[in-house]
């Protein structure tokens, strides 16, 4: 028997929202369109007191019977993403997240103070889980902790631009690198080399325009309603990568690399 998805995550949002420690749950990306086998995972982020024992987690989804694939508790434990839940739901994962209000608290208020201006490990951008924070869609919220944390958010701290832009712009002017690539016509070395600049200079851009660096997804969209950028910067970039995947285009890759920062930093205005 085929069970609606939607159906499914909203009993266990339900059942999960009665747990006394329990406080928030929230979902990154729309519940109303939820992703169909293979399209993308179901992100839900759960706000507690205090962290529902193994127990008391298991028995949730129990509840839910045949109506699911496969299951695991404690898939991991700590971390960024706090401690993890996996359920599989009509060929969907679903990933159950519980963190604390306080962890969380004490989580953003650093990031916005400027304490992680880059990425991490395996690619967790400390500044992108504000960016899921502001825009996450509240399911569930008995203390208002998520609607607060919201209202936090949605007005981008001159402090933390002024951090972010600077870090990523100093960072910018390390070109050691990609001129040894230019030099030696080293396409892997420069494609290396390449990423890490574009890295920078998205989070630098983003932070120009006082928006949270939600990941490397999706920049492009991003990018084409922002106003203030390089002339032409979608286009730009995407010729910057094309020309540098070759070894005759890399040196007008890196001359249009080079234009675009330095235009970057003139729109910078710090």
């Amino acid at each position: 028997m085929v069970y609606d998805t939607k159906k499914i995550i909203d009993t266990l949002i339900s059942n999960i929202s009665e747990l006394s420690e329990v406080q928030s749950i929230g979902i990154s990306g729309s519940k109303t369109s939820l992703p169909r086998a293979g399209e993308g995972d179901i992100d839900i982020f759960i706000y507690c007191d205090m962290i529902p024992n193994l127990e008391k987690r298991q028995a949730i989804i129990n509840q839910l019977g045949n109506q699911i694939q496969e299951s695991k508790i404690n898939i991991f434990e700590g971390g960024h993403w706090g401690i993890g839940d996996f359920v599989l739901v009509n060929g969907i994962e679903t990933w159950l997240m519980y963190f604390t209000v306080n962890e969380t608290l004490t989580d953003v208020e650093s990031i916005l103070n400027g304490e992680y201006p880059d990425k991490l490990d395996n690619y967790y951008y400390p500044i992108g889980r504000c960016a899921m924070l502001k825009n996450i869609n509240v399911l569930c919220d008995k203390s208002n902790f998520l609607d607060d944390l919201k209202k936090r958010l949605s007005n981008y701290p001159d402090k933390l631009r002024k951090i972010l832009i600077q870090y990523h712009l100093d960072e910018l002017e390390d070109t050691e690198d990609l001129q040894r690539a230019v030099a030696r016509k080293d396409v892997l070395f420069y494609h290396f080399a390449m990423d890490i600049a574009i890295d920078h200079f998205l989070q630098a851009l983003f932070a120009i325009n006082r928006t949270y660096f939600p990941s490397r997804k999706r920049t492009l969209d991003f990018i084409e309603i922002f106003n203030i950028k390089p002339e032409r910067c979608n286009e730009k970039l995407l010729e910057v990568i094309k020309l540098g995947s070759f070894s005759e285009g890399i040196n007008q890759s890196f001359t249009i690399w080079s234009n675009m920062v330095n235009e970057l930093k003139k729109l910078s205005n710090i």
